[in-house]
C-alpha cells in the first residue's frame, strides 16, 4: 500500500523519520555524528555520546549487523515498510520489529497511582502524551516492599531492607512486563505482582532465598564428590531435570527474540524446588551421604536459578 512519507505541508510523517533512522542504525547511511566518551559502564565497556567536537576521538562505526526494533503493535504496518526498504540494503534477517501489545495498568494501580479510571484499565501512549512515571511506580512499590518486609524481618537495618525494596521492585516491574506473550494485552496490578505465590517475581526471589536458608542453615559445605546416586525419588528427579533445562531454554529465548521463554523457565524451576522442599527432607536426611548430595541439589538451583534472573536483569535479594 502506499504511504505518505511527507504531507503538504512539508511535514515528515513518523515513517519518514524512522526509515533514515534505521539505516543509520544498520550503517547503510554515512554516520553524520562524532563522539565522545559519555562513561564506563559496569561491564568494563564505553558508553558514548555524540558532540560537535570532532577533535575528541576519531571518527568511527557503530553500525550494527542486527537491528531489533521494539514498538508496540500498533506501529506493525509501518515497520513493515522499515523492514521491507531495509531488505533491499541488507540480508532480510538484519533489521527486525520485535512487536507487543499495549501496557496498561490495573485499575486499582492507576488509582493509586492517582489516576482517575471510572473501574476500567488505562492504557499508556506516548504520543497521545497518557503515561504513568516509570519512577512513580518503583517509589509505590519499594515503598510498600521496605513495610512488608520490615513487618517479616524486624532484626534487620534500614539499608538491608532498602536493599530488598529496590532489588524487589525492580525485578517485579521486569518481570511482570517480560512473562505475558507478546500479542497480549499487558495490564501491571501492583497487588498481583508482590504476592510470594504464583507466577509473580517475588515467588521466583523467595525460591532463592529459601534455598541460602538452607546451606546457611548446614554446618558443612556442600561436596560436589558426591554419592548422586542416591538422588532417586520423583522430587529429586524432576529438580535434576529443571535444573538441565537450562541451556535448551536460553537458546530457545535466543533464538526467537523471546525472554518470556527464559521468564517461564524460571518460574517452573521456582515451582519444582517448591515441591522438592516440601517432600524431602534435605538437613535431615537419612544419611549423612544423602544430606551432602541434597545440598548440591539445593546449591545448583540456586546457581541456576540466580543465573536465569541475571539473564533478565533481576537480582534475588539476601533476605525478603
Amino acid at each position: 500500500d502506499d504511504k505518505i512519507l511527507v504531507r503538504s505541508n512539508g511535514v515528515a510523517t513518523y515513517v519518514a523519520k524512522d526509515i533514515p533512522y534505521a539505516a543509520w542504525k544498520l550503517g547503510v547511511l554515512n554516520d553524520p555524528f562524532n563522539y565522545a566518551k559519555y562513561t564506563t559502564q559496569s561491564n568494563g565497556k564505553v558508553l558514548y555520546e555524540t558532540t560537535l567536537d570532532e577533535a575528541q576521538i576519531p571518527k568511527q562505526s557503530f553500525a550494527a549487523n542486527k537491528v531489533i526494533t521494539i514498538i508496540d503493535n500498533r506501529q506493525a504496518n509501518l515497520q513493515k515498510i522499515v523492514t521491507n526498504l531495509m531488505s533491499k540494503f541488507n540480508p532480510e534477517s538484519s533489521y527486525v520489529h520485535l512487536g507487543y501489545e499495549a501496557v496498561t495498568l490495573s485499575s486499582e494501580t492507576a488509582k493509586l497511582l492517582g489516576n482517575k479510571t471510572d473501574g476500567r484499565e488505562v492504557q499508556m501512549s506516548g504520543r497521545k502524551g497518557l503515561y504513568i512515571n516509570a519512577d512513580e511506580i518503583i517509589e509505590k512499590l519499594e515503598k510498600r516492599i521496605y513495610l512488608e518486609s520490615k513487618e517479616r524481618n524486624t532484626g534487620l537495618d534500614d539499608a538491608s531492607l532498602n536493599e530488598i525494596a529496590h532489588n524487589v521492585a525492580n525485578g517485579t516491574i521486569r518481570y511482570e512486563l517480560i512473562k505475558p506473550d507478546l500479542d497480549k494485552i499487558i495490564t501491571f496490578d501492583i497487588n498481583t505482582s508482590l504476592k510470594l505465590e504464583g507466577d509473580t517475581c517475588s515467588y521466583i526471589q523467595y525460591s532463592c532465598v529459601r534455598a541460602a536458608r538452607i546451606l546457611e542453615k548446614s554446618d558443612k559445605k556442600p561436596d560436589f564428590n558426591a554419592s548422586f546416586d542416591q538422588l532417586n525419588t520423583e522430587h529429586d528427579l524432576n529438580l535434576i531435570k529443571q535444573i538441565g533445562m537450562f541451556e535448551i531454554f536460553v537458546n530457545d529465548a535466543a533464538k526467537n527474540y523471546s525472554p518470556k521463554v527464559i521468564a517461564k523457565y524460571c518460574y517452573g524451576l521456582a515451582v519444582t524446588f517448591s515441591s522438592f522442599y516440601e517432600h524431602v527432607k534435605v538437613l535431615k536426611a537419612e544419611t549423612p551421604e544423602l544430606v551432602n548430595a541434597r545440598l548440591c541439589l539445593v546449591l545448583s538451583f540456586g546457581l541456576t536459578l540466580e543465573k536465569a534472573l541475571d539473564l533478565l536483569g533481576i537480582t534475588v535479594p539476601q533476605r525478603m
